[in-house]
């Protein structure tokens, strides 16, 4: 063999040898490196993240329509808003937290999950705000007896068919009428519900409470067993109070007719002392609002209309 040759060979001798001392005999060498370890706790921090955003975003939706804690019945719900925010929030931490899982496999899996919760409260989310702000909307109305203006005189059906002529009470007393859209409204049930628990404290003011709608005497009867409510529902079937109001909403698609929600504090004289609407029907005053706008009718002060 000619020098070169065997330079060569001698060359390539030492680097087999300690490539072989390298590798353990009858272990060839593994080209995917050594296996990932488990991380226990990242994998619990990207479940915990993830499912804490689902179940915010859960509560948020399934509470907003029994609790005023979340909005219902303000103009803006800004604490659904945050609460569904902040579930966003909670689902890109979960999917950050799953990008760092070193093994391929749970990654993948993780990071999927956390992935579809970010698509499901993105998407779940808007479409709520959308309602909110965009399906809750009263159509285009004009309010046709305003504070100091006389309140129309009704003789109607209440839900056990007794007539009460109004708007002046029988006591004489100060007389809360509160117009709301129809049994079928959850948001006119829940304001009823809120009428009826707080009617002590509207009667020890000075009010006297009854509401209006456009529905039917039977579906006003309905409505009052499902309340449990000593509030007389009064039934303008043929719209004699809430049409001269400006208050009627027409549907479409031969839907009957609803009334536009609004409350009218009417005094002893039958004049409007105090009123509140909003281009939202899912808007209400607030106990606290009722009983001050109560005091001060009751002392002779008159208040703007809202």
């Amino acid at each position: 063999m000619s020098a070169p040759g065997r330079q060569s060979v001698e060359r390539e001798l030492p680097q087999r040898a300690a490539g072989a001392e390298r590798a353990p005999a009858g272990e060839p060498d593994d080209p995917r490196g050594p296996p990932a370890p488990f991380q226990p706790l990242r994998v619990l921090l990207a479940l915990v993240l993830t499912g804490a955003a689902f179940g915010l975003y859960e509560f948020v939706l399934s509470s907003f329509w029994s609790s005023p804690v979340m909005g219902i019945h303000a103009r803006v719900p800004y604490p659904a808003y945050a609460g569904l925010a902040l579930a966003m929030l909670f689902a890109l931490a979960g999917v950050r937290a799953a990008l760092g899982v070193w093994s391929p496999h749970l990654k993948l899996g993780l990071f999927v999950l956390a992935f579809l919760t970010c698509v499901v409260v993105g998407v779940g989310g808007g479409r709520f705000v959308s309602y909110t702000l965009r399906g809750t909307r009263n159509p285009a109305f004009t309010l046709q007896s305003g504070a100091g203006r006389r309140f129309p005189e009704f003789a109607l059906a209440d839900h056990n068919g007794v007539i009460h002529r109004g708007p002046v009470s029988s006591d004489g007393r100060a007389t809360l009428v509160v117009v709301y859209r129809g049994d079928f409204c959850p948001f006119a049930r829940y304001e009823l519900g809120q009428l009826t628990s707080n009617r002590e404290q509207l009667d020890a003011a000075g009010l006297e409470v009854v509401a209006i709608s456009a529905d039917p005497v039977a579906r006003s009867r309905m409505l009052a067993r499902f309340l449990k409510t000593g509030i007389p529902l009064l039934s303008d079937e043929k719209q004699t109070v809430v049409g001269p109001l400006g208050l009627v909403q027409r549907h479409r698609n031969g839907e009957p007719d609803s009334a536009i929600p609004a409350f009218f504090i009417v005094d002893h004289a039958g004049i409007v002392r105090w009123t509140f609407t909003s281009p939202y029907y899912r808007e209400m005053p607030s106990t606290g609002a009722l009983l001050e706008a109560a005091r001060s009718v009751n002392s002779g002060a008159p208040r703007q209309a809202r």
